[in-house]
């Protein structure tokens, strides 16, 4: 055989595989999952903090997603759903996660994901005029709260 005919019989094979590829195309909505990863990015870096945070926790505890879904009465499906990160959770879960595993999580995930600094709060105290002692108006007994800051 020739060179030139393996060069046709190879297109041929070529033509008869991309034709068969053509037939079975793969239609993925890869666009559509990172334009929804990215308009939930936000909420997704929490509920990726918290699912961590909650396997190193069950890990110190030495307890299985198991036991945890017992603790928060739901089901072990739900947990391994939760412990993946991409799960919306809702302030209910979050508290029952913290309380099943004596956490933080929202201090913790607030400070870590935002660089929040928690603070205590301050008072903030106004009072009647008193002219007759000048400069201690916040001390007086008729003074009331206004806001925390």
């Amino acid at each position: 055989m020739t060179i030139t005919v393996l060069k046709i019989i190879a297109m041929k094979v070529i033509d008869k595989e991309l034709s068969v590829l053509e037939q079975h195309e793969v239609k993925t909505d890869w666009k559509a999952k990172a334009q929804w990863r990215r308009d939930n990015r936000r909420w997704l870096r929490y509920s990726g903090f918290i699912a961590l945070t909650v396997i190193h926790r069950l890990a110190e505890l030495k307890m299985s997603q198991k036991e945890l879904a017992e603790r928060m009465n739901c089901s072990p499906q739900y947990i391994s759903k939760l412990l993946k990160g991409s799960e919306n959770l809702t302030l209910d879960t979050i508290s029952r996660l913290e309380e099943c595993l004596n956490l933080d999580l929202v201090k913790t995930a607030l400070s870590y994901v935002d660089g929040y600094e928690y603070k205590e709060p301050r008072y903030c105290y106004v009072a009647e005029p008193d002219y007759t002692s000048y400069g201690n108006k916040g001390d007086s007994p008729d003074a009331t709260i206004v806001h925390k800051r």
